[in-house]
């Protein structure tokens, strides 16, 4: 099993965070072999950058992802910037649908959430919109457990920013989980009720 992750976004969305959280929660929580790669641009806010990641049960021998399981955008610019590495049929995108509103079509269906608003309604934190991401990669994909990523913010995340992190990856995985559900549910013919 070889799963390949891609979060894309600009310099102050916490996208490396992300990357370097689920890594650990993979590798150290969930005993995965991990490699996690990151590329950003001179800015230190506002710049394009992105954290690659292969997440394997076997030894990893190309750290670069060749075929994405899933692909994270939090801006317009990543979208634009990697959206022909997406795979119709195969690569599962989630959206932060606050910052993209208008996401290309694609199968599987796009995944929105509206992250930022919720991270900056819910918690008055915009940062958080990261962990809300986070939260519904692991409901949706169940690669990496909420548990697994919660132990992994310990010493990652700044003290006083702990508690507020853990909530929103909550807030991410119960969104996740609603979502996971409406998909499975079975879809009604509409002779259903006629005789």
């Amino acid at each position: 099993m070889r799963r390949e992750i891609r979060i894309a976004g600009f310099g102050g969305q916490g996208v490396v965070t992300m990357g370097t959280i689920l890594a650990v929660a993979a590798g150290i929580y969930e005993d995965l072999e991990v490699a996690q790669t990151q590329s950003y641009g001179p800015e230190a806010r506002g710049g394009a950058c992105r954290a690659d990641l292969v997440i394997s049960d076997e030894p990893i021998d190309y750290t670069k992802p060749l075929a994405l399981d899933i692909f994270i955008a939090l801006s317009p610019a990543g979208i634009e910037r990697y959206w022909s590495e997406v795979q119709e049929g195969k690569t599962v995108v989630l959206v932060d649908k606050t910052l993209i509103p208008d996401a290309p079509k694609h199968s599987p269906q796009v995944l929105a959430i509206e992250a930022t608003r919720i991270a900056e309604e819910e918690f008055q934190d915009r940062v958080v919109a990261n962990m809300v991401m986070l939260g519904l990669l692991s409901a949706r994909t169940s690669w990496v457990s909420l548990k697994a990523l919660e132990e992994a913010l310990k010493g990652r995340i700044p003290e006083r920013a702990l508690e507020i992190s853990k909530a929103a990856l909550r807030r991410g995985f119960e969104l996740g989980s609603k979502l996971k559900a409406e998909e499975n549910k079975p879809c009604k013919k509409k002779n259903d009720n006629q005789e």
